[in-house]
């Protein structure tokens, strides 16, 4: 059994190099490694660059991953919030979304030194031409698919999926995110959300998929999201593998 922990929005607009760094020691405490997802895009005149940058460096110095979240972490970079096309919100098209992958992965390739391997839509939001692009452009994985929706874990969430297990798209490796289990945790919900977190980790663990966990790092304070990994890797460490998205195979 394999279990990924992913980090969304990674970027100066979202989290501070502070916060990066303290996640950084945590998870240097707990022994994991992690997949981040970086929004390549934002003002290279931002005096916050120079730190970012500096962090994704020690990130890649302890061996975690790190892979592209779009571009600019707009609504409608590669889907819609709505179920159909509309006249005036159409998804995007093959060459549209292959102009923005290539132009966020230039992004990335500055801050990184290398070409991202792994991609995951901005807000889950994707369509068949998404798998296209980034086929054709050899990524190796994508994380866009979410098992439920609302993904973030409240009470009441539809199966949106049957695959559990990482599956094939064209010639990419989709590993589907189990859930995000920290978007609305509180002091008062911890625990509840730490049983739901083991729950589906038990389930995908029967199903003999992947567990893939996404965390929102703005979300909720280092305090809070200590308390939540440490007793949530505590519970399960003995039955998985903490691995990257990279490292998970068919």
């Amino acid at each position: 059994m394999k279990t990924c922990i992913t980090f969304d929005d990674i970027s100066p607009t979202y989290i501070s190099a502070s916060k990066l760094e303290e996640l950084i020691r945590l998870l240097e405490e707990i022994d994991i490694r992690c997949t981040f997802f970086i929004v390549p895009e934002f003002k290279d005149y931002s005096s916050a660059k120079q730190d970012f940058k500096s962090c994704i460096k020690t990130l890649l110095t302890f061996g975690h991953e790190i892979s592209l979240h779009g571009y600019k972490h707009a609504k409608n970079e590669f889907g819609s919030f709505y179920p159909i096309p509309l006249p005036f919100i159409p998804y995007p098209s093959f060459k549209v979304q292959r102009q923005r992958i290539l132009l966020a992965a230039e992004h990335f390739k500055r801050l990184t030194g290398f070409f991202p391997k792994g991609f995951r839509a901005p807000f889950y939001l994707y369509n068949k031409e998404t798998f296209k692009v980034l086929s054709s452009l050899k990524f190796r994985y994508d994380s866009s698919k979410t098992l439920f929706k609302p993904t973030h874990g409240i009470s009441l969430r539809i199966r949106w999926t049957r695959k559990c297990k990482p599956h094939k798209i064209y010639d990419l490796i989709e590993i589907p995110v189990t859930g995000d289990y920290t978007y609305n945790l509180k002091k008062s919900n911890l625990h509840h959300f730490i049983r739901r977190a083991v729950s589906d980790y038990e389930w995908i663990e029967s199903k003999k998929g992947a567990f893939v966990m996404n965390i929102h790092l703005h979300r909720l304070s280092s305090s809070l999201l200590s308390k939540f990994l440490v007793t949530f890797v505590k519970k399960i460490r003995r039955t998985t593998d903490f691995v990257r998205l990279v490292d998970v195979d068919l």
